[in-house]
């Protein structure tokens, strides 16, 4: 199963609009639009809200991604796919980014924020882990 199919009918409905707005843009725009989302919901929920608002997110992109699969061949992809629920995107992105440093380089020049949000991400994760089992991709 897809982390798609566990999410409840409302959060499904607010992927399914992603999809449906971001499936005829380039990567790159989908990468910056998703990183507006982020921003937008940090800025707008409260702070104790944080950590729950980066693993919505987080499960909103690996929903986007099982979607409108994921291209390894594009920066801003490696880069979202890097931050995934998915195991085996997460560990194939990371891997392409450790072989290549212009990846992350890349990632930076496009968002200067790159390195805290995946480090945000990471702490979150750590500090609300997901059950094991529940997040599979395709």
């Amino acid at each position: 199963m897809t982390l798609y199919e566990h999410l409840p009918a409302d959060i499904r409905e607010v992927v399914d609009a992603y999809v449906a707005d971001l499936k005829p843009q380039p990567w790159r725009i989908r990468f910056l639009l998703l990183i507006d989302v982020l921003q937008e919901k940090l800025e707008t929920g409260a702070a104790a809200e944080h950590l729950r608002l980066l693993q919505q997110w987080t499960g909103i992109v690996t929903a986007i991604l099982e979607h409108l699969p994921p291209d390894s061949s594009v920066v801003e992809c490696l880069g979202l796919m890097s931050i995934s629920f998915n195991d085996h995107w997460r560990a194939q992105a990371l891997g392409q980014i450790e072989r290549d440093p212009t990846v992350l380089d890349r990632l930076l020049a496009i968002c200067p924020d790159w390195e805290d949000i995946v480090k945000t991400v990471l702490e979150t994760n750590q500090r609300r882990p997901i059950k094991a089992g529940q997040v599979r991709g395709r």
